[in-house]
């Protein structure tokens, strides 16, 4: 399976302003995680400066952000998918071991 990361910018009042959009866009991320599309997803940093989520192919992630509550009212401010070649660990995309 590939990998994608589903990149989001932040607007800068993102904090105060998800609460209202918090259950809808959560709902969306466990019904992509039960389906198996989405992988793993967070904020990053503290204070929090961008989030990202791990999908399985880059239809899915790109579908996600076009539903995405974040995205639609505009807290995210930017999204791009990009291919992320996982080669450790037993996930890994393409794993790859060293020849000695």
């Amino acid at each position: 399976m590939a990998h994608f990361l589903l990149h989001y910018d932040l607007a800068p009042d993102y904090l105060a302003r998800r609460g209202a959009f918090r259950d809808a866009h959560l709902a969306l991320a466990w019904e992509a995680a039960a389906a198996g599309r989405l992988i793993l997803g967070g904020a990053v940093g503290d204070p929090v400066s961008f989030s990202l989520l791990l999908f399985d192919g880059a239809a899915s992630a790109a579908a996600f952000a076009a539903a995405d509550p974040y995205v639609i009212e505009g807290i995210v401010t930017g999204w791009r998918v990009m291919p992320w070649t996982t080669v450790v660990g037993d996930g890994a995309a393409t794993p790859l071991r060293s020849a000695g």
